[in-house]
């Protein structure tokens, strides 16, 4: 049997690395206007964030449809895969799962299921990950399957924003949680949960350099297995957390925020994921 790991762009997994392990990565859909541009395929995180900036219109995000979902399993299985694992951006917060499952019974010729990280960005990305590294030392569906939910089950998130506008804009914040967050001229860290609001503030600080040490010291409070850092035009922040974090749990790698999250997140954006050695 051939096992192959199948998930979308807000995973934040880079092309070479998914290239290096053979998962297959179908983007979501970024709107300025009637303009559709496929994430990551038509546009940059760089060109994304200057065209952010100058442009009069608020983008809007959507979820591949069932049919590209459908020639993403053929090509699969037209390369030799008889097992497809589709490891999805969280449920609730995208329509992208209900396209994988709806595509399933599209197609014939392997098996095909899905999981629901109820993550995003590298904290759904490293779920696939691991699938990945199994597939590729003849590990079979059911495996992947329990191993990315076990992964994702003990993966955590904190980010930075440096605006909460965009969260609010793009449906992601309550009123009263974009008020909360932005008085006082507080720095609030988020948190994604898995139950509703799925994206809470878990804290507030007074300073951007008070933030970036407090989402380090509230992931270092955990026994930690792996973890990255993303950004979003916020290299230097990223790297100010890396510094921090090395002592915890040596070098981190950062990674560049897909386009599709830049949309919510906006930029200056800085996210720290890790996996909790226990659950």
């Amino acid at each position: 049997m051939t096992l192959r790991i199948l998930t979308d762009t807000a995973g934040d997994i880079p092309d070479s690395l998914a290239n290096e392990l053979g998962i297959g990565l179908i983007p979501l859909n970024i709107h300025f206007g009637d303009e559709q541009l496929k994430d990551r395929r038509d546009i940059t995180s760089d060109n994304f964030f200057d065209r952010l900036a100058s442009s009069d219109v608020h983008p809007t995000t959507s979820q591949p449809s069932p049919g590209e979902f459908a020639e993403a399993y053929q090509s699969l299985i037209d390369d030799g895969a008889d097992e497809i694992l589709f490891v999805s951006i969280h449920g609730n917060l995208s329509g992208t799962l209900d396209s994988a499952k709806q595509a399933i019974e599209l197609v014939d010729g392997a098996r095909i299921a899905t999981v629901d990280t109820r993550r995003t960005s590298m904290a759904q990305g490293i779920p696939a990950i691991r699938a990945a590294e199994l597939a590729n030392n003849g590990g079979g569906l059911d495996e992947a399957i329990a191993l990315a939910e076990d992964v994702a089950s003990r993966t955590k998130s904190l980010v930075i924003a440096d605006t909460l506008e965009y969260l609010k804009k793009g449906g992601r914040l309550t009123q009263s949680q974009y008020v909360l967050g932005s008085m006082l001229r507080v720095k609030p860290i988020l948190g994604i949960g898995e139950e509703p609001p799925y994206v809470t503030i878990a804290t507030r600080v007074r300073t951007l350099k008070k933030a970036l040490e407090t989402m380090v010291n509230m992931a270092s409070e955990d026994e930690i297995e792996w973890a990255s850092i993303v950004h979003g035009q916020g290299q230097e922040n990223a790297e100010i957390v890396q510094a921090l974090m090395k002592p915890h749990v040596g070098e981190v790698p950062i990674y560049e925020v897909t386009p599709v999250l830049g949309v919510h997140l906006g930029p200056g954006t800085v996210g720290l994921h890790w996996i909790s050695a226990q659950s």
